[in-house]
């Protein structure tokens, strides 16, 4: 029981220290402080790929998505990278245990997660108030992570991380907000 509460605190505090750090660089423009939050993200990141087959598929997809959609334009990110990686060399990359099915997830879920960054940027609270709060909230890889344990019922524990990783992202912002 305790091992499923550290690893869901994990995922929530791995989103908040995420978005703590985002908006220490972009809402706050505090640069200097954002090292120790994308820090401690990476570690988490790191840990957390190491867990699973599902969790490591479901973190990738993420990372490679926000790397594809340009939203790493920050130096104070690459502390993170090198986090992630030395995480997950010390602890190891786990096992595959069928690369087609990893695959064609992964791709899935990149797609998801490029989609909802595209149409955060695209959608206009003018034209369609749906579609803003929408892609506002990511909603389209959290979807995707619920309707693909279907298929693969063992990805329903890193699906439900995900839930709790944008309930960590949204609650720092949250808080940010508020102090602002």
């Amino acid at each position: 029981m305790l091992e499923w509460v550290i690893y869901f605190l994990a995922y929530l505090c791995a989103g908040f220290t995420l978005k703590l750090g985002d908006d220490l660089l972009d809402q706050m423009e505090q640069p200097v402080f954002a090292w120790l939050p994308l820090a401690a993200s990476g570690i988490l990141f790191g840990y957390l790929m190491t867990q699973t087959e599902w969790d490591l598929v479901l973190l990738a997809a993420i990372v490679i998505g926000v790397l594809l959609s340009g939203k790493v334009n920050r130096p104070q990110f690459a502390v993170g990278f090198f986090f992630i990686a030395l995480i997950m060399l010390v602890r190891g990359v786990p096992a595959v245990t069928n690369w087609f099915d990893w695959s064609a997830l992964l791709t899935m879920l990149l797609l998801a997660s490029v989609l909802d960054e595209r149409g955060n940027d695209w959608a206009d609270e003018e034209i369609s108030t749906r579609a803003f709060k929408f892609f506002k909230y990511r909603f389209a890889l959290k979807l995707s992570v619920l309707l693909l344990t279907i298929p693969w019922p063992q990805f329903l524990a890193a699906a439900l991380g995900l839930w709790m990783f944008d309930l960590g992202y949204e609650l720092a912002g949250w808080i940010i907000r508020r102090r602002q």
